[in-house]
């Protein structure tokens, strides 16, 4: 790890030691990490990956967290965050921002400039990257929808690629970067529709409030846990279950929306993966339908 840190310092990368997980995902829970890097650039993140081809630190990738819940215990390798790569420029209907933005600024973006298509993204809890990575989608829109190409940098090959659409292999909450782990998104260009400012905040308001009333987002989570089964609902799955407002520790499936699972206060790492692990062999049990979750336990 000394060995790395002397590399940043030396190109000027930004990072910390010995991060309180907390800060790093959107449960509010998890132990320490031993190191974060933070770059700011194509440039860096080419030369750091470089620099880990070399070593056998391990590694993971962040944007805003949503989806990841750190052990209890930590991680001793090194958290790459990508929440710096966020830039944004707006060519007529075309959107073209960083993977670290978050999908909340990005529709704000799009909403100022007048441009219709990213209203669904406002309240989802996730980076850019994070999106297209998972096909992040919400009351009916999806990112699949409204994404025209993406730059990745590819670890393998050194290379900044460029992926259009089909490229990507969009199906529910999936496209191909979940295959092909040597591919980082770093800046997505979203196709939209021109419209005006005062009608596309009004959708995102009235896609609040419904959140607002029908999501518990006065709690910490990653938004809903689980991908819907074909044919189901897994909140309807989890609700006739008897599982509204179940607790492990800290951990409770909401009474607001029993897709979501929540952190109540004080909640670690480990009651929301006992909660998890609970809900889906509840589930299985009583239904026979497997619900697969949405969040990365890293260990």
């Amino acid at each position: 790890m000394k060995k790395l840190i002397d590399f940043l310092k030396k190109n000027k990368i930004s990072f910390e030691e010995n991060v309180d997980g907390k800060r790093l995902c959107s449960f509010r829970v998890g132990g320490r990490a031993a190191l974060v890097i933070k770059p700011s650039n194509t440039a860096e993140i080419k030369a750091l990956f470089g620099f880990l081809k070399n070593c056998e630190i391990r590694y993971i990738l962040l944007g805003k967290g949503s989806n990841v819940v750190i052990s209890d215990m930590g991680f001793d390798g090194a958290v790459i965050l990508l929440s710096e790569i966020k830039s944004w420029s707006v060519d007529y209907d075309k959107l073209s921002i960083g993977a670290g933005a978050s999908l909340s600024n990005a529709a704000s973006v799009a909403q100022s400039f007048g441009l219709s298509g990213l209203e669904f993204a406002h309240g989802i809890p996730g980076s850019v990257g994070g999106g297209i990575y998972m096909n992040a989608g919400a009351y009916g829109g999806e990112i699949c929808q409204v994404l025209s190409s993406c730059e990745c940098y590819d670890t393998d090959t050194d290379e900044v690629v460029h992926l259009n659409n089909f490229d990507i292999g969009f199906s529910y909450r999936h496209s191909i970067l979940q295959e092909r782990k040597n591919l980082i998104v770093l800046r997505a260009t979203f196709d939209l529709t021109v419209s005006d400012c005062r009608e596309v905040r009004d959708r995102m308001d009235v896609l609040r409030a419904q959140r607002l009333e029908k999501q518990p987002l006065e709690y910490p989570s990653a938004g809903s846990t689980f991908k819907r089964p074909e044919g189901y609902f897994a909140a309807k799955l989890i609700d006739d279950a008897g599982l509204k407002g179940y607790t492990v520790g800290g951990a409770q499936v909401s009474d607001k929306h029993a897709g979501f699972v929540i952190n109540r206060g004080g909640a670690t790492a480990s009651d929301i993966k006992q909660l998890v692990d609970y809900i889906q062999k509840t589930v299985k049990e009583k239904f026979n339908v497997s619900l697969e979750c949405e969040i990365e336990f890293v260990e």
